[in-house]
């Protein structure tokens, strides 16, 4: 049942962003795997660019698993990084399909135009849209915060120009302790 709801949203996706389908289509009869713990769909890639639950015998391909934490960040500003996302079996596979759902724009303001009519559909949009970012800023801002005060107040992590220092330091230390050994030895042999 979960399968095919998501089968069904995601062709309702790939509806609203044409392009996709045609993307797809080469990669029809392949079926592959998004996890996103807990949740594991299978679907199957059909020849018109549009995904089927994919039946218990027809062998997974490829397989996407994308970070608890990842999908959040990825709803706030739409990035993903390579560290949030597993790819097993075809990577090609895998990698395309990815980049299709990566791409996928989710008309909302046409979806609810349908349920309360267009004015009410733009403005809970707007609304929308507006509490996205601001929740996007604070979640920097703390992100800043929190970067500054390990920076700062409890060292955690340190400062690109302090490492920097440091490694100079280092450097220095060894020189100088070459130095020495040089002079230790040139001594050593005045004595003999």
């Amino acid at each position: 049942m979960l399968t095919q709801l998501n089968a069904h949203f995601l062709n309702h996706l790939l509806d609203q962003n044409s392009w996709a389908a045609d993307r797809l289509r080469p990669l029809g009869g392949k079926a592959i795997e998004l996890a996103l713990p807990p949740f594991r769909t299978r679907l199957l890639i059909l020849d018109n660019g549009q995904f089927d639950p994919a039946p218990d015998e027809t062998a997974v391909l490829a397989s996407l698993s994308l970070r608890p934490g990842a999908a959040l960040r990825f709803m706030l500003d739409r990035q993903l990084d390579a560290t949030q996302l597993s790819i097993e079996g075809d990577t090609e596979l895998a990698t395309e399909v990815g980049k299709v759902l990566q791409g996928l724009r989710w008309d909302i303001e046409e979806d609810l135009s349908r349920v309360v009519g267009d004015i009410p559909a733009h403005q809970l949009t707007e609304t929308g849209t507006h509490i996205r970012r601001e929740l996007g800023r604070q979640a920097a801002s703390i992100a800043g915060m929190f970067a500054e005060y390990w920076l700062e107040e409890d060292p955690l992590i340190t400062k690109k120009t302090h490492l920097a220092q440091f490694s100079r330091d280092v450097d220095a230390l060894r020189e100088d302790a070459e130095r020495l050994e040089k002079r230790l030895e040139r001594l050593e042999q005045s004595r003999r």
